[in-house]
Formats: C-alpha cells, sequence, structure tokens
C-alpha cells in the first residue's frame, strides 16, 4: 500500500507550532506555507510543505506531537528526517527529502572542497540521509515517491563522482561485485565500486540482482583479486547462505570476498564463507588496501 502523506489544518499547524491560527492562514495566503485545497474550500497544509516552511523560516515546531510527528524536530537539525546532528547532514537529509538534488551536490562539492575523499562524502551524507529517510518512510512521514526519488538522486550524484575520478591505471588489481538474487538495492553496490576506484582498484559494479552462478562467470572472465557483495536484503535465508557460500568456493584462494550490508545480522554471518566483513565504506578501504598491497 503506497504511504499517504498526512494533511493538516492550520488550526493544527498553529497549536504544534504556538502559533495564532490567523497567522498560519495568512502564511498560507502569502504562500509561504503552500496548501491544497478539500472539496469544500478547506485549506489543506501537507508534511513537505510544513517542512519547506520550516527550514526557509527557521522556525520549530514547539509540540511536534500535536501532528503526530518525532520529538527531535528542530530547525538546526533535520526538521522531519532523522539522522546525524551534523549540519552538513542535516540539510543533505533534507535537501533530499524535497527532491533539490542542486543543492545536494552543492553540499557534497564544499565537503570536496575541504579535504574529503569521495567516498567519506558519500558515507557521510548518502548513507546517513537514505537511513533518515528510510526510516522516514517507515514511519508515513515521507511518501513512498520521495523515498525513491531521493534513492535516484543519490545514484546520479555517485555516478557524476565517479566520473570525476582519473582514468583507471594499467595493471591495477582488478576488483568486481554486485548483490545477489532478490537483492534491487542499487545504490550500496555503486557506492563500494566509487570507493575501491578512489584508491587504485579497476572496480566494476555488475549490478543488482545476480545469481552466484552469473558471479562466478564473471570471475572467470575478468580474474578479479576482489569480489565483493553488497547485502541489503533476502527473501530466504538458507537459498541466501547456500549462494553466498557457493560464490565463496568457487572463487578459490586467489581472490578475496568481501561482504557488508544491512542484512548481514549476528545470527546469519557464521553461517558464510568470506574472507572479510566491512561495516562501513571505511573498513571496506582500509581491508581493500591490505589485500592490494
Amino acid at each position: 500500500m503506497v504511504a499517504k502523506q498526512p494533511h493538516f489544518s492550520p488550526k493544527q499547524v498553529a497549536a504544534a507550532l504556538q502559533a495564532s491560527e490567523s497567522s498560519v492562514k495568512r502564511w498560507c495566503d502569502r504562500g509561504a506555507i503552500p496548501t491544497v485545497r478539500t472539496v469544500g474550500g478547506h485549506r489543506r497544509i501537507t508534511l513537505e510543505a510544513l517542512q519547506r516552511f520550516l527550514m526557509e523560516s527557521e522556525r520549530e515546531i514547539g509540540i511536534p506531537e500535536l501532528l503526530g510527528l518525532p520529538n527531535n524536530i528542530s530547525r538546526g537539525q533535520g526538521t522531519l528526517i532523522p539522522g546525524g546532528d551534523d549540519p552538513d547532514q542535516a540539510a543533505f537529509r533534507e535537501a533530499l527529502a524535497r527532491g533539490d538534488e542542486a543543492a545536494c551536490e552543492k553540499i557534497m562539492q564544499r565537503l570536496l572542497a575541504s579535504g574529503s575523499s569521495r567516498s567519506e562524502v558519500v558515507e557521510w551524507l548518502v548513507t546517513d540521509a537514505m537511513h533518515g529517510i528510510g526510516e522516514a518512510w517507515d514511519c508515513n512521514h515521507l511518501d513512498t515517491y520521495q523515498e525513491r526519488r531521493g534513492g535516484s538522486i543519490c545514484v546520479r550524484l555517485v555516478h557524476r563522482l565517479r566520473e570525476q575520478l582519473p582514468p583507471r591505471s594499467p595493471g591495477a588489481p582488478i576488483a568486481i561485485g554486485g548483490t545477489l538474487r532478490d537483492d534491487p538495492y542499487q545504490l550500496p553496490t555503486i557506492m563500494i565500486e566509487l570507493a575501491l576506484m578512489e584508491t587504485g582498484w579497476d572496480a566494476f559494479n555488475l549490478g543488482s540482482g545476480l545469481p552466484a552462478n552469473s558471479l562466478l562467470n564473471a570471475a572467470k572472465e575478468y580474474k578479479p583479486k576482489l569480489v565483493w557483495l553488497s547485502i541489503s536484503t533476502f527473501n530466504d535465508p538458507d537459498e541466501f547462505v547456500d549462494q553466498v557460500n557457493l560464490l565463496a568456493e568457487g572463487l578459490g584462494d586467489e581472490t578475496s570476498l568481501m561482504v557488508g550490508g544491512r542484512a548481514l545480522t549476528d545470527e546469519i554471518r557464521p553461517r558464510l564463507k568470506y574472507t572479510g566483513h566491512c561495516d562501513s565504506l571505511r573498513s571496506l578501504v582500509q581491508l581493500s588496501n591490505m589485500i592490494r598491497d
């Protein structure tokens, strides 16, 4: 079922903001708070419209529970999207939630100019934002299209960061990877590709939803030193374990298998065969540097 974005009356918003209802109506009529109209002509304020107003006016919701919103809402942090307290993270989350790709890229470029690596910027901003947006979507604080739009924007942003890298060096060690069958998530695996390319690997993201046998066929063609698996979800735990172990056994001793992702719980990991487990891009870079050297 598609999550419906809540609609609030000016009276509800006024109570939550601890402002007068007439002030809220005036803001609506001036366009400061975009509104929709009911069949009867009454003003209604969407969650996204309220979010934009809070950011632009630097106001706070004094009593968010009156709107069924989280208690940690503030103007200085993400007004509706949970996540890290850093101002850049909060600004990136909010820009992503409202679909402002240019603002997201501007924040990224500013951090790059300050000396951060591409993988550091991606992990700091994108990972934080997508977790927060996913949580907001789960709680019906964002509509489905907003969550999907945020993911698509992040994919484009990471692709543009990859395009800024210098050409692959001749003789660089090869790494390939992707996600297994039943795992459609593209963003984590292209983030891994970016991180490895930035640190000197000849990395190739093979995409999402690949059977283990297909990855083994790719390994025969590429002859990689490293294979990665991004694991965000799986349907059948037993089948998933069989697929990972089939891949690990087929790669042999000359190729390292790196695994990571939110679906790798403490219960499932002991059943898997792999060379290294990475719980962040930072740890992936560190382990891959040890293998490469």
